[in-house]
């Protein structure tokens, strides 16, 4: 389930203190020398760019495309310890237990029965983030230092020439991610400093994943026009479950687009009347349990799933 990867090891951890010392070990180095960095060298291992400072080193890359084929496949927690302890040796550092995570990615891809893009109109808002989707192939959910993203992984594959699982060929593959884009300890709420051991420990690894799962429970999920409809019974209910139906064909983004032009005209004196606008908006969108569509149940199961036999 770990992806992206970045790591940061002090000077003191390295060995004889030397930051540098890593450099026969690396490929295509480049020196460079700045006033706020001074003197620094750069290089690559596997999937890895490494930077090397007078205060420390710098590790930048998926911990699943260093090991694994290509990050369509899974890395799960044996695996990520194997890939660790490969970095160490091929590093001749203690990357378990000096390596602190300062970014970390958790993801797998989905298996789906449509296209990935056909689940994007039955996800709305979440609390805290900014739903953005910038083209049909992708959906984000942005904080200033977190991130969900939803995309289509068969797609993205055949662009990278990627390779897929041979039990994967032929599906439909919709990627689910949670970027921790910085400072990793204090997003998690750890007590300790995030490093490699941590990444490997049974507890952690069980709690990164539900994690993974309870922010995506978290998003609100949107009516469908078949389950609006069938509740009718007066003439007011038929007009406001019209409004209903066409503000679920515009979608979220619509929602937005509205918003942003009565901002852009000032339209309300208090500006409490936008974000209870947008509230009652995304509350006649918003799906119970009961009227969800057969694509987001399908996607709640598989989530579900992947987070139930974590281990």
């Amino acid at each position: 389930m770990y992806d992206t990867v970045n790591f940061w090891i002090d000077r003191s951890d390295t060995e004889r203190g030397d930051p540098f010392s890593v450099l026969p070990y690396l490929q295509e180095i480049v020196e460079q020398r700045s006033d706020k960095r001074g003197y620094s060298c750069s290089g690559k291992l596997g999937d890895y760019s490494v930077c090397c400072f007078q205060t420390g080193i710098s590790l930048k890359g998926s911990l699943a495309k260093y090991y694994l084929p290509s990050n369509v496949y899974t890395l799960t927690r044996q695996t990520a310890t194997e890939a660790l302890e490969k970095m160490s040796d091929e590093l001749s550092l203690d990357i378990m237990g000096a390596a602190k995570v300062t970014r970390l990615d958790v993801s797998t891809v989905i298996p789906t029965k449509r296209p990935p893009t056909d689940y994007y109109r039955g996800l709305g808002e979440k609390p805290h983030y900014k739903r953005l989707q910038t083209h049909a192939e992708t959906l984000y959910y942005n904080q200033s230092s977190r991130q969900l993203i939803f995309y289509d992984k068969t797609k993205e594959a055949a662009a990278k020439a990627a390779l897929i699982p041979p039990t994967l060929n032929g599906c439909n593959l919709l990627r689910y991610e949670i970027r921790f884009l910085d400072h990793a300890q204090r997003l998690l709420k750890s007590p300790d400093p995030i490093t490699g051991a941590t990444l490997t420990d049974s507890g952690f690894y069980y709690s990164i994943i539900q994690r993974w799962k309870a922010e995506f429970d978290t998003i609100k999920k949107i009516n469908t026009i078949s389950t609006m409809t069938d509740s009718i019974k007066t003439p007011k209910e038929a007009k406001e479950t019209l409004f209903a139906i066409l503000l679920q064909q515009g979608g979220q983004s619509k929602i937005d687009e509205y918003l942003a032009d009565l901002k852009a005209k000032n339209a309300f004196p208090d500006p409490k009347y936008y974000s209870r606008l947008k509230a009652e908006l995304n509350r006649i969108l918003q799906a119970p349990s009961e009227a969800k569509s057969d694509m987001i149940r399908e996607l709640e199961k598989a989530i579900s799933d992947v987070a139930k036999y974590a281990r």
